[in-house]
């Protein structure tokens, strides 16, 4: 099981960052682990679909954007990678939080594959943020 926690503070509107943050359209500019997201809208701030990686394998998503808290949910639901990130937005501090199983085939590089997630997290949180300051979406 990997879980972790990555925080960011930042210094723009948190409605800036939080508009970045739930455009699922434009998730994979910013998780670049996530290669390419094909969802479909399901119910109000409900998305599922196929997600496909960086590494060459796919999975089924739901994402669930909670404008009223400022969090969105990222469910794998099946494929190489299983569980959740949840990314929150507060008044000066973007969160990401991790807890998935991967598969037993990964499952064997599980502390490198924990690193590079962790890794990856800090830059797309990066990347957020600087889009946020840029006010460019």
């Amino acid at each position: 099981m990997i879980t972790f926690s990555v925080s960011k503070k930042f210094d723009v509107s948190p409605q800036a960052v939080w508009n970045i943050v739930k455009d699922v359209n434009s998730i994979p500019k910013y998780w670049k682990g996530t290669r390419e997201l094909h969802v479909n809208k399901v119910a109000e701030g409900i998305y599922e679909g196929i997600v496909r990686f960086a590494f060459p394998s796919k999975g089924r998503i739901r994402l669930i954007v909670d404008d009223e808290n400022r969090k969105l949910t990222f469910n794998y639901l099946s494929g190489p990678i299983k569980g959740y990130n949840i990314v929150e937005v507060k008044e000066n501090e973007i969160i990401s939080s991790w807890r998935v199983k991967m598969s037993l085939l990964l499952a064997l590089a599980e502390s490198w594959n924990a690193k590079h997630f962790k890794q990856g997290t800090e830059h797309a949180l990066d990347r957020i943020i600087s889009e946020a300051k840029s006010g460019i979406p």
